[in-house]
């Protein structure tokens, strides 16, 4: 499966120079764990960044610093791990193990976001997977109720 199938195309976005308390609302309004911080070229929005949850709780109110002055591209983590619209699902899954990331931007050719998949969609893709697995077990054993019945 290629995760352009399973990426989650609305992408809540914000440029570096926002505020953590900006990226909190963000997330807050949009009910989402992290916003990719992207620089706009254009038509294109290239990932630069993401910020989490986690990192505004680390980065400010762990230290009881007001989120409202502290900027996005200073706690935003620069080395973003991003992800081809056509990699497999396995690739995906080898990025997040390798990097202990449990977000990935995907980004077309060009490097412009397009998408994002989270561990969250793994996991539902995995489950459904299992799911039909199940199933086969089943129907086998029904397909071999019905061709060798009980004798006797």
């Amino acid at each position: 499966m290629i995760l352009e199938k399973i990426a989650n195309r609305n992408v809540v976005t914000i440029p570096e120079n926002a505020t953590m308390e900006l990226a909190a609302k963000t997330m807050r309004d949009q009910h989402v764990g992290c916003v990719v911080v992207v620089e706009d070229k254009g038509l294109r929005k290239i990932p630069i960044g993401i910020i989490t949850d986690r990192d505004i709780v680390v980065s400010t109110s762990a230290f009881g610093i007001a989120p409202s002055t502290v900027y996005v591209r200073d706690v935003m983590s620069s080395a973003v791990v991003t992800a081809r619209k056509n990699d497999s699902f396995n690739h995906v899954l080898m990025l997040m193990k390798e990097h202990g990331v449990k977000r990935i931007p995907i980004v077309d050719s060009e490097g412009a976001l397009m998408g994002i998949v989270t561990n969250h969609e793994l996991m539902t893709v995995l489950s459904d997977e299992l799911n039909v697995l199940l199933k086969v077990t089943d129907r086998q054993h029904q397909v071999e109720a019905d061709r060798r019945p009980r004798l006797g």
